[in-house]
């Protein structure tokens, strides 16, 4: 058994290394914005093969600041608070983003957000539906008269049910296991 992979066809391999190229012409082209480093190289890849000494694993990330499970009981508490008494501004508005991220009223102002649109939908369309239920109804001369409403009141005839040629017989409503079929001498008598 030969464990060792199949060669790429040759248009394969031109794409990869067309790929390659324009990978590193990108690399080359953001590495130009950044500030050099001690050595004057501008990327770390530069660094490693000229051996300056950069390495370019150690990258030190900033440590995320400690949060207690205190802490967040106690944000939690404060937005409920500000909820609860309406001390916080709209959710967006500029004096909303002034608020510091951990400011309570911030969080008490997106879960007002939330449970606003949970319970409404969007807002817009809120307001649209309202404008639209605040119209003025059209007058009573405009409305049908009492004549109208009762002639479009009166019971009509029901539907006569009729079999019809290449159809299912059909179900008689009110009495059950009769049933309605087509034969010919319908067909003679119409």
């Amino acid at each position: 058994m030969n464990s060792t992979p199949e060669p790429k066809p040759i248009h394969a391999r031109r794409l990869d290394s067309l790929s390659i190229s324009a990978q590193l012409a990108s690399r080359r082209a953001a590495a130009s914005r950044c500030e050099p480093f001690d050595c004057g190289h501008r990327d770390p890849l530069d660094c490693t093969t000229a051996g300056c000494g950069q390495d370019i694993h150690t990258v030190e990330t900033p440590a995320a600041p400690a949060i207690e499970p205190g802490d967040i009981a106690q944000l939690w508490a404060d937005a409920k608070i500000a909820w609860s008494t309406r001390d916080f501004p709209k959710y967006a508005s500029p004096a909303w983003i002034a608020l510091h991220p951990d400011d309570p009223k911030r969080l008490a102002g997106a879960l007002e957000a939330a449970e606003s649109w949970r319970k409404y939908g969007d807002e817009e369309a809120l307001i649209q539906w309202l404008r639209e239920a605040s119209h003025s109804r059209p007058s009573v001369a405009e409305r049908r008269t009492r004549a109208e409403l009762d002639a479009a009141a009166v019971p009509k005839l029901p539907h006569q049910l009729r079999a019809t040629a290449g159809w299912p017989p059909i179900a008689v409503p009110g009495k059950p296991g009769q049933y309605l079929t087509y034969n010919s001498q319908q067909q003679e008598a119409a």
